[in-house]
């Protein structure tokens, strides 16, 4: 007799989701970071490394740290942000008729919406799964 979970409890945390692009940009982000820092001491890869694994532990800390209302203040931001750059490039640096930059825009800030939002939602399964564990 089975007992494999069925549904989506029983699907793997390791699936493909949105919020795995948050999670890829933020590793990304933080080796520029150490990167950059470790270029203005004159340091090698070795302390370019640590400098971005020290910056991505300190930002992973605080995000896991943050208070729902906080999360979603600043994923608000940064989606109202990009809508307005996507909006403001494909206006005046493409020169394409308002409706399309609109267009984009809107497609622009559903996408990240949903990306964080997924972000919020995968962080909260990590943990579940972490104290499981």
């Amino acid at each position: 007799m089975s007992t494999a979970p069925t549904g989506a409890k029983g699907s793997s945390i390791l699936r493909l989701r949105a919020g795995l692009l948050v999670l890829v940009v933020s590793v990304l982000l933080c080796w520029v970071g150490g990167h950059f820092v470790a270029r203005q001491f004159g340091l090698g890869l070795g302390w370019a490394i640590l400098i971005a694994l020290a910056i991505w532990v300190g930002v992973g800390i605080l995000i896991a740290r943050l208070d729902t209302k906080i999360y979603y203040g600043v994923a608000l931001a940064v989606t109202l942000f990009l809508a307005y750059l996507v909006y403001d490039f494909t206006r005046s640096a493409l020169d394409w008729s308002g409706a399309v930059a609109l267009t984009l825009a809107v497609l622009a800030t559903a996408l990240l919406a949903f990306t964080f939002h997924d972000f919020r939602r995968l962080k909260h399964e990590l943990r579940l799964w972490a104290y499981r564990r």
